[in-house]
């Protein structure tokens, strides 16, 4: 009995001992509805410090101007004419043919839609159905972008003529503001995404990458896809199957500077997307006026 008491107070012993070592190995949190209690040992709390160079080295290689990286507003669009804003929700389309969805496209006139030659099948006849976000049916066949204001810096580049104007458009005697210059690596850019099952848009704000880029992760070093005269973009967000993107502007201060031409992350998740340039020919043309008289390339002749 005496050895049996003995052995209990040799194990109390060792159990006031161990929690006294233990203590100096933790520290407490306390908790609205109990006292002080250990969590963990103070080594473990050095991980959830937040480190001062913790950004990532995308996003030290943007200027400091870039908006914060991440999901945005519905993109807002300016109009050329009366300098109005637009929300984007108003200008953007669903195109089908033989009564099925194949891809998006944005209005940027009165009678006026663009898009990706992607979106069709090689062969298939002109014509082309529409529907505006309020489910108000369109139609409109395909016409040569040399018959427009349109300067498109790639063959892909589509534009459709509606056989009417809407009723109540946001460009009635007016048109969308296009890029008047080439955007530079690393600018900041909007990469909307029309979401059908949701009848909205998502929005992600992100940055221009150099092309050399796209096709390294493309696995395109020749430029068979990645052409010079497209866009590339980071894409911010993962998703795991491919997202039928294309058709979707890409927004630049209010600008419409590229036409999506493959969709989100296709045909799998690379972190880069491609957009095809589109410019509005005569501001295309007046600007670069501006730069010839501005860097008096007259004198340097004479």
């Amino acid at each position: 009995m005496l050895r049996l008491l003995w052995i209990l107070q040799m194990l109390l012993v060792l159990v006031v001992l161990a929690n006294a070592s233990g203590s100096s190995k933790t520290h407490s949190h306390r908790y609205l509805l109990s006292p002080y209690r250990a969590q963990h040992n103070p080594r473990t709390q050095m991980d959830y410090k937040r480190s001062a160079s913790a950004k990532s080295k995308d996003q030290a290689e943007v200027s400091n101007d870039t908006p914060h990286f991440g999901t945005s507003k519905e993109p807002i669009v300016r109009l050329t004419k009366s300098g109005r804003k637009v929300q984007l929700h108003f200008l953007m389309v669903r195109l089908y043919q033989h009564n099925k969805f194949i891809c998006m496209g944005t209005i940027i006139s009165e009678k006026l839609v663009i898009t990706a030659s992607t979106c069709f099948d090689e062969g298939g006849n002109d014509l082309v159905s529409m529907k505006m976000y309020n489910d108000k049916v369109l139609d409109g066949h395909k016409i040569p972008v040399n018959r427009t204001f349109l300067k498109g810096a790639d063959p892909l580049l589509i534009a459709i003529e509606l056989n009417t104007a809407p009723p109540n458009s946001s460009v009635l005697g007016d048109t969308v503001k296009l890029c008047d210059t080439e955007l530079q690596n690393y600018s900041p850019v909007e990469l909307p995404l029309w979401i059908r099952s949701r009848h909205s848009i998502h929005s992600q704000i992100t940055y221009v990458k150099p092309i050399q880029e796209c096709r390294h992760r493309l696995k395109d070093p020749r430029g068979v896809v990645a052409t010079g005269s497209m866009i590339c973009a980071r894409n911010m967000k993962y998703t795991a199957k491919c997202q039928n993107a294309v058709g979707n502007p890409l927004i630049y201060r209010e600008e419409i500077c590229g036409i999506n031409v493959a969709g989100h992350n296709c045909p799998a998740f690379t972190g880069v997307d491609l957009y095809i340039r589109v410019y509005d020919a005569l501001e295309f043309s007046i600007k670069g006026m501006e730069i010839i008289k501005s860097s008096h390339i007259e004198d340097t002749i004479l």
